[in-house]
């Protein structure tokens, strides 16, 4: 299952409509809360806010995530309204929403039944650029974290198919959310078809685990085994947060007009993405294997490969990286849309230059100290011991083959989306296992030109020496990370160099699938 910024691929052009929930009323009409609002979600608004203050924009800036599925069957208005009414009505955190007020947060609430769908036609279109770029910036404008609806759907008809599209502000879900949504989504619309009740799983309240996650969490002092680890890995970095690239010269921020402005450039530049496949199955089969005769997991592969690129490119004497790690301890939170998601530090000796199978070793164990970390929210640490950086160089390995249709979904019938980000020095790098081996994504601060004409922006954009100039399509190719020019920039090395180390140890492996 593909993961990608909204302009890297095209959309087949029809007939677009925008679904803009409603309750009669509005928040006035809706009932006070008195569950606590997560960690996550309370920094995530307070930086909204912020963002408006300094830069006079109305909502914040776009940090959303979304789905967009493709279904070969004409699109039924009444079918496709009922679905998304029914799916508001199954996740609370679509029907709740978090207001900044003068004395601290507050949590509304509306009741199942009470959110309505407003349909607008947007129009027809004829090539996918323009529908991409209107898709792009509606969700852009709707998910601010600040309004609610901090979401939108829409759907894009033609006459023997339709494509349904989804953009959450990134407080409402996670990308393990969206993974498991695609299904859940393709089974109402089945259901509503057949005119039957669709066979779903009951669901937990993202709004209760964030509450109960809260309260936990302030109750928690020092003497947290979560506080120590962080404490140590801070410690030992210069007391900050890796980071793969150096920041850039001057992007510390100040008081006064003139910081304030510098914030508005230095935030305009949209980063530059990368995505496509690592490995197909059969290599990603070979290189598991290698993992598991060196005593590890995939998991532990994938960052013992990341770690030897690392020194191999650096010489540095530790790799070191913020891990995410979902927090969904209990069953009911298995498909509930939220924001679930820990961090964990990861950080490894590599002084002594390890084999492969000896980075498996330390990465396992690494990993398995490291779940201490995401156990209590990075926020409340960093209240407890005054720190005040954010993670900037983060690896996520998600499996999502088990995911509920997800074969369907990585052959092209669903992909998750994101907006643009604009961080002048994250870099962010996602690894996942799917039914036909090892993709890749990744957001960092751009080190290819951007393009003066389309809505591609990705380095991808850029043909192979040889090939032939796009002369429609503005939307770059699905590359193989292995095609990666490494001399364009520090991150297009890293993945292009370790793209080729798991090849290598695949190809190297003995592994068998009759075996």
């Amino acid at each position: 299952m593909k993961f990608i910024q909204i302009r890297d691929e095209p959309i087949a052009p029809g007939g677009l409509v925008e679904w803009t929930p409603y309750v009669s009323g509005g928040l006035g009409a809706w009932r006070p809360d008195p569950r606590l609002t997560s960690h996550n979600h309370e920094q995530h608004l307070r930086a909204a806010f912020d963002y408006r203050v300094r830069t006079q924009r109305e909502g914040g800036r776009e940090a959303w995530l979304g789905l967009s599925i493709e279904l070969d069957e004409p699109l039924s208005i009444p079918a496709i309204r009922s679905v998304l009414t029914q799916w508001i009505d199954r996740h609370e955190v679509l029907r709740s929403h978090v207001v900044i007020t003068g004395t601290g947060l507050q949590r509304l609430t509306t009741d199942p039944g009470t959110v309505k769908l407003k349909m607008g036609r947007i129009g027809w279109f004829a090539e996918p650029g323009p529908l991409v770029e209107q898709l792009g910036g509606s969700f852009d404008r709707a998910t601010a974290p600040l309004h609610w609806p901090a979401y939108l759907f829409a759907t894009v008809g033609r006459a023997d198919s339709f494509t349904l599209l989804f953009a959450a502000d990134h407080s409402l879900v996670d990308g393990y959310s969206l993974i498991m949504a695609q299904q859940e989504l393709v089974s109402l619309y089945r259901a509503a078809r057949e005119h039957r009740t669709a066979n779903l799983p009951a669901v937990g309240s993202y709004v209760d685990f964030s509450a109960e996650e809260r309260r936990r969490a302030d109750q928690t002092g020092g003497d947290h085994p979560a506080v120590a680890l962080w404490s140590e890995f801070l410690r030992t970095g210069a007391s900050d947060m890796p980071a793969l690239l150096r920041s850039p010269q001057g992007t510390s921020r100040g008081i006064g007009d003139e910081a304030d402005q510098q914030y508005r450039e230095e935030t305009t530049i949209p980063q530059e993405s990368l995505w496509g496949v690592v490995a197909d199955d059969e290599t990603a089969n070979r290189f598991t294997a290698i993992c598991s005769e060196a005593g590890g997991t995939l998991t532990a592969g994938v960052l013992a490969a990341f770690a030897m690129v690392h020194h191999e490119m650096t010489d540095d004497a530790e790799f070191r990286c913020v891990l995410p790690r979902h927090t969904r301890d209990d069953a009911q939170w298995l498909t509930a849309l939220g924001w679930f998601v820990g961090v964990a530090p990861f950080w490894m000796d590599m002084s002594d230059s390890p084999t492969f199978d000896q980075a498996v070793t330390r990465a396992t164990a690494v990993l398995k100290r490291g779940r201490r970390g995401a156990s209590l929210p990075f926020l409340r640490v960093a209240d407890l011991i005054g720190h005040h950086g954010e993670p900037r160089f983060v690896i996520s390995f998600i499996d999502t083959r088990y995911a509920p249709g997800a074969g369907a979904a990585d052959a092209g019938r669903a992909k998750v989306i994101r907006s643009h980000s604009y961080s002048p020095h994250e870099v962010y790098i996602w690894i996942n296992r799917t039914p036909s081996g090892l993709r890749y994504s990744a957001r960092f601060p751009r080190e290819s030109p951007l393009r003066e004409l389309g809505v591609g922006e990705s380095s991808t954009d850029i043909p192979p020496v040889g090939a032939p100039m796009p002369d429609a399509s503005p939307f770059p190719f699905d590359a193989e990370a292995s095609d990666i020019d490494p001399t364009i920039g520090p991150v297009h090395a890293y993945l292009h160099n370790f793209a080729e180390l798991v090849r290598r140890l695949g190809d190297a492996s003995t592994f068998s699938r009759a075996l």
